[in-house]
């Protein structure tokens, strides 16, 4: 078989699936999914802040680039005038994963290259915000297509699934090698443990490339009228129910992206913690999440992903005001206590911020709507962050003093970002009080 038939073969073959593909294909995307999550952890969070401090990033860059994933989600308002003109998406999506998810791993390159550290921390942004635009680009399409091989009825149990086997080998990649990454900064050969991190980052995009090249592609509802950026823009925010939806991650990025970059950065630069002990607890936080997600997906086929999504959310935002009080003299009760609240919010955030976008968007068209709408809270967690940094910036190590306690710059931050996430769970339980009347709910197989 030459090259050419086996791509037809595999990425646009039939289109007409059985029973039995459809369930192969939930399956791997479980591990598809494992793949890509692990990617991401080794790529961000405590990991992305420890390789950009170590050549020479500030608190203040290392919250900016770890909110560049946000920024890059503008570019998802294109991607429906890129995959709609295609019946068959598969190939173009596995490809440009692929490149996204290798670029990541080619980063550990960057201080070979390059000596002057604000020369590495301007390349290191460039190629963490080009890779996050590719992933921003097929993530609306890529959503579909998974959403597409699973019925309604069962989708509640199946994310719940999916996460929980996702978040178990996110378990095994982060806590080896932060235990790893910790022996060869012992040594003072910090740079040879994210050597070992990001060969790991570079196997693994060859995995999830494998993995999304084997998932069949069912036959997609196609958007019958012309798709242009008016369209995007205008389609989602006239659709009277989707245009909750909107309101809901606004509120929502605004509240996670004014804080969440800098909990890595206060763990790493200000706490100095250990990575084995922050993927430690991150592991406490992951087993309560795999249970949780099992548990909040159950809840939400007996309720609704509005309810789930209202208590999660505002669960969370206790966990982030929380850390407000977080120092080194209590850091070992607090930050396990807030990493147990995190993880029980976590397990309901993940699955239903994500299927509340399909309980409200028209099946036709889905991706100009989620395009539409990952771009427009993209630029406004991006905004956020920024606003974040400035505070930060702005106190400097001056500290406020409340009731005899002493806040930080970070810690003031968290608890503003409490606050406001506390108020969108609040905000989303009046928005969708009639929610019944308001739900498109997509055709099941």
């Amino acid at each position: 078989m030459n090259i050419s038939r086996l791509i037809k073969n595999i990425y646009f073959g039939k289109s007409k699936l059985s029973s039995k593909e459809y369930e192969s294909g939930r399956n791997l995307f479980i591990f598809e999914g494992a793949c890509a999550m692990s990617i991401f952890c080794l790529t961000s969070g405590p990991f992305l802040a420890g390789f950009a401090s170590f050549m020479g990033a500030s608190d203040q860059f290392n919250g900016i680039i770890g909110g560049i994933p946000s920024l890059a989600a503008i570019a998802q308002i294109f991607s429906p005038m890129i995959f709609e003109k295609f019946k068959k998406k598969k190939f173009l999506l596995s490809v440009l994963a692929f490149f996204y998810r290798i670029i990541l791993g080619l980063l550990i390159f960057i201080p070979i290259i390059l000596i002057k550290s604000n020369e590495r921390l301007l390349v290191l942004a460039f190629f963490y915000f080009f890779a996050y635009i590719i992933s921003a680009i097929i993530t609306p399409s890529a959503s579909n297509w998974i959403v597409s091989l699973t019925p309604n009825e069962i989708r509640g149990r199946y994310f719940g699934k999916r996460d929980a086997v996702i978040i178990s080998s996110n378990i095994i990649f982060t806590l080896g090698l932060g235990k790893i990454l910790d022996i060869f900064r012992s040594y003072g050969n910090e740079y040879s443990g994210f050597s070992i991190v990001y060969a790991t980052v570079v196997l693994l995009a060859i995995a999830n490339f494998l993995l999304l090249s084997n998932i069949p592609e069912p036959r997609l509802i196609t958007n019958k009228t012309a798709v242009n950026l008016k369209s995007i823009i205008t389609i989602p925010i006239k659709n009277k129910s989707f245009r909750k939806v909107i309101y809901l991650f606004i509120f929502w990025n605004i509240g996670l992206q004014l804080a969440g970059p800098f909990f890595a950065v206060y763990m790493v630069t200000g706490l100095k913690l250990d990575y084995a002990y922050i993927m430690l607890i991150s592991l406490i936080a992951s087993l309560i999440r795999i249970v949780m997600s099992v548990v909040w997906g159950k809840l939400a086929d007996k309720k609704t992903w509005v309810f789930t999504t209202v208590a999660s959310i505002g669960l969370l935002g206790v966990c982030h005001f929380l850390w407000s009080f977080v120092t080194l003299a209590n850091y070992h009760v607090l930050y396990p206590l807030s990493a147990i609240i995190g993880g029980i919010a976590w397990g309901g955030i993940g699955i239903s911020l994500f299927n509340i976008q399909f309980m409200f968007a028209p099946e036709q068209g889905r991706s100009v709507y989620l395009g539409f709408n990952a771009a427009l809270s993209g630029i406004i967690g991006f905004i956020s962050t920024l606003i974040g940094a400035l505070i930060i910036g702005s106190i400097g190590h001056n500290k406020l003093i409340v009731l005899g306690l002493g806040f930080g710059n970070m810690q003031m931050v968290f608890a503003l970002s409490g606050v406001i996430i506390i108020t969108c769970a609040i905000i989303t339980n009046i928005m969708f009080k009639n929610h019944d009347e308001l739900i498109q709910i997509a055709p099941t197989l």
